[in-house]
C-alpha cells in the first residue's frame, strides 16, 4: 500500500512515478499520468497539471521547512530538494520530459528516502476507501443528469461534490491537509447558500450529499476524527433535518 504519511513520502511517491517515463513524452503528459489526470486532454490544455504541480511545489517547500527544523545539516537535503524543484516546474511544460528527468537521479531519490524516514509521520486516511468515495461521487454526479433538480439545489450539490473530489485528488500530494480543507470549504459553501436552500424542497439527492460527507469522514480516518471543523460539519449532517435548516440554526439572527 502506498504510504502518504509525511511530505517526503508523498513527494517520493510522485518522483518514483515519473523518473523512468519515456524521454519523448512532454512534461505535461508525464505529470498528468502521475497525478491520475487525463493525459490526452492535459497535452492540449495543461491547466489541471499546472494546478497539481503548484501543490507539489508547496509540498516541497513544506518538506524543506520540516527538514530544516531537524538536527541534520542542510547540505544533506537542500541540494536534492532543489533538483526535484527543477523537475517540478510549470515553465515550458510542453517540452520533452528528458529535459527534466535528469534532475531525478539516484542520489536525489536516496536523499528523499532518507528524508521520508527522518520526518515524523502524520495521521493518515485510508486511500483505498477515499478512492471508493471518489467512484461513488462520479456515479452520483452522473445521476444528477437524470434527476429533476435544477437551479439553487443543483448548484449546491455540484459544488459539494467538487469539494470532496478535489480533496481526494489532492490527498496524494498534500495528505490530510486536503481533507481538513475540504470540510472547511464544505461548511462555508453550505453557510453561503443556506438561506436560499431552505426555500427549496428537500430531496433524496440533497440528503445523499450528507451521506457522501459521512463516507468521506469514515475514509478520512484518524485525521478527520481529530479535526474540529470536520466534526462540526458531520454534527450538522447527523441532526436528521435538511442540511440547510441545520446550518441556519448556527447563523446569527436579526440584530444579533
Amino acid at each position: 500500500m502506498t504510504d502518504f504519511s509525511n511530505s517526503a513520502k508523498r513527494v517520493l511517491n510522485l518522483v518514483l512515478a515519473v523518473q523512468n517515463k519515456p524521454d519523448q513524452k512532454s512534461a505535461a503528459e508525464t505529470w498528468a499520468e502521475a497525478f491520475g489526470l487525463n493525459v490526452a486532454s492535459s497535452k492540449a490544455d495543461p491547466h489541471d497539471v499546472i494546478q497539481q504541480l503548484s501543490l507539489l511545489r508547496h509540498e516541497l517547500d513544506f518538506l524543506e521547512e520540516k527538514m530544516s527544523a531537524t538536527s541534520f545539516n542542510k547540505s544533506l537535503f537542500q541540494p536534492y530538494v532543489k533538483r526535484v524543484r527543477a523537475a517540478v516546474t510549470i515553465s515550458n511544460i510542453s517540452a520533452s520530459w528528458n529535459n527534466y528527468k535528469v534532475n531525478l537521479n539516484p542520489e536525489t531519490i536516496l536523499a528523499l528516502r532518507y528524508c521520508s524516514e527522518i520526518l515524523d509521520n502524520e495521521p493518515t486516511s485510508d486511500f483505498d476507501e477515499l478512492e471508493k468515495v471518489l467512484v461513488n461521487l462520479k456515479t452520483f454526479r452522473e445521476s444528477l443528469d437524470r434527476s429533476s433538480i435544477n437551479g439553487v439545489t443543483y448548484e449546491f450539490v455540484i459544488s459539494q461534490i467538487s469539494i470532496i473530489e478535489r480533496a481526494i485528488i489532492n490527498y496524494p500530494i498534500v495528505g490530510g491537509a486536503a481533507i481538513k480543507k475540504a470540510f472547511s470549504e464544505g461548511f462555508t459553501d453550505l453557510n453561503v447558500r443556506a438561506e436560499n436552500l431552505a426555500k427549496e424542497e428537500e430531496t433524496e439527492v440533497t440528503r445523499s450529499v450528507g451521506k457522501l460527507w459521512k463516507d468521506f469522514k469514515v475514509a478520512g480516518n484518524e485525521f478527520v476524527e481529530a479535526d474540529r471543523m470536520a466534526n462540526a460539519y458531520i454534527g450538522i449532517i447527523n441532526k436528521g433535518q435538511s442540511l440547510a435548516e441545520s446550518v441556519i440554526a448556527y447563523l446569527p439572527g436579526p440584530g444579533s
